[in-house]
């Protein structure tokens, strides 16, 4: 067994050799700043970035994004598909798209070789062009882009999603030589939130989806071009830990049981997040989460457990925004059908009301 020692000896990672499937390539490779805003406590840093300015990030992302549709990577151009707002109260988005596919999300196979067991293939992708960049931690106080770089360990691969279901849609996949990476964890987490503010778009939102039968976690995200209905719910703040700390709210009026945590202080959040996301995988609470406003607010849907403990609405679906392949489905939903659906498959009360007071006592043993 690798110990954490090892891990953290620069010696030893040398010796290890990569992954096959990822050997020998070069790709941009975007690092981050030591001088991390989530290491120092606040986002009230990244303000220096001017609101209209685009972001270094943004651009990479976006340029890689727009090069690969224009070579055809993609099955359909999302940019042309309908979209309308529900009528009533709660105004769900709705898709047409006859084009996309549940399907095409990772599916990662593991390396037939004895010393590598826990390495794995990226064989969702078809072409190594899928693969748009990387990102990592830096050791240079600013952030800086390699053009051209190996693969490092211990990043997230940016990839495309060939079904996108919205303008910019990519797949995020925590990527390690040495590290089982099947359940989130706080790494994986720090790395997709760093991405959330170093982006530093509005309309970048960014999806988790739990799932413990996958052999590999991965984030999703994109830019929509509204808020999801459910960032318009009114909030019943139950933790606060100040006027600047952390905030843990539920979502009221709303089909799906539902917690809202804000912070500017990214670090703390993410820590409290990713031990409240580890118990509910001892529990087999199947959760999804959506993260917005540049990292500063994330929401975490519960759903109820089924007999394979699957989540059986995405992120964006508990959100509020619903992707249909079929004309007539599109032209006659209602927001009672989406209401239905949503109350399905949500957790009851008493498992919510489980849910906040683990939530106030893993919180409380950070702030405290």
């Amino acid at each position: 067994m690798v110990t954490v020692e090892q891990l953290q000896d620069d010696s030893f990672l040398s010796q290890c050799p990569p992954p096959l499937s990822l050997q020998g390539i070069r790709i941009p490779l975007y690092r981050f700043g030591s001088n991390s805003v989530l290491d120092k406590g606040s986002v009230g840093g990244i303000s220096c970035l001017i609101e209209e300015e685009q972001s270094v990030l943004d651009s990479i992302l976006l340029a890689q994004w727009e090069d690969r549709m224009w070579k055809g990577l993609f099955r359909y151009d999302v940019t042309t598909s309908e979209i309308k707002v529900i009528g009533g109260r709660r105004k769900f988005i709705a898709q047409f798209n006859e084009g996309w596919s549940r399907d095409c999300m990772p599916k990662l196979g593991k390396n037939k070789i004895p010393h590598q067991k826990d390495v794995f293939e990226f064989s969702w992708m078809e072409r190594q062009e899928e693969l748009l960049f990387c990102v990592a931690s830096g050791e240079k106080l600013n952030p800086e882009l390699v053009l051209s770089a190996a693969v490092p360990d211990c990043g997230l691969l940016i990839t495309i999603n060939s079904s996108p279901v919205e303008y910019g849609h990519v797949f995020l996949v925590p990527h390690s030589s040495y590290i089982l990476h099947q359940f989130l964890d706080a790494r994986s987490l720090e790395l997709v939130l760093h991405v959330a503010v170093e982006v530093n778009n509005s309309s970048f939102r960014q999806f988790y989806d739990y799932s413990p039968s996958a052999s590999h976690i991965y984030f999703q995200a994109c830019y929509l071009q509204i808020p999801l209905p459910v960032e318009f719910m009114p909030l019943d703040t139950f933790f606060g830990d100040g006027q600047e700390g952390m905030r843990i709210s539920s979502v009221t009026d709303y089909p799906i049981k539902t917690l809202v945590f804000e912070s500017n202080h990214l670090n703390m959040m993410m820590e409290v997040l990713a031990e409240i996301c580890s118990c509910l995988q001892e529990k087999l609470i199947p959760y999804n989460l959506l993260i917005s406003d540049r990292g500063k607010r994330i929401f975490l849907f519960f759903q109820l457990q089924t007999s394979k403990n699957f989540c059986t609405l995405s992120a964006w679906e508990c959100g509020g925004y619903f992707v249909v392949k079929s004309r007539s489905e599109f032209d006659q939903a209602t927001e009672q059908a989406l209401l239905k659906q949503l109350t399905t498959v949500s957790l009851d009360d008493e498992g919510f009301q489980g849910v906040k007071r683990l939530c106030c006592t893993i919180a409380g043993k950070f702030t405290s």
